[in-house]
């Protein structure tokens, strides 16, 4: 079960990151730090997706309340 927990935590804590890339990708002010916080967020999203998979769960419901 501990494994479990520690896919968990890892998948939260990608969620924490997604959330921050979404912040910088809001004040990013030039083209190119909107397309960097861009490809750091997607890569955060795919990253949480792929755990949300191997725990057959969804953040999605944790990622609506951040927003």
């Amino acid at each position: 079960m501990e494994i479990f927990e520690r896919i968990r935590y890892a998948r939260d804590r990608a969620l924490e990151r997604e959330q921050t890339e979404r912040q910088r990708l809001a004040d990013a002010d030039t083209p190119e730090l909107q397309q960097a916080a861009s490809v750091r967020l997607a890569t955060r999203q795919s990253v949480r997706e792929a755990l949300d998979d191997i725990l057959d769960e969804s953040s999605e419901d944790q990622l609506d309340k951040g927003r």
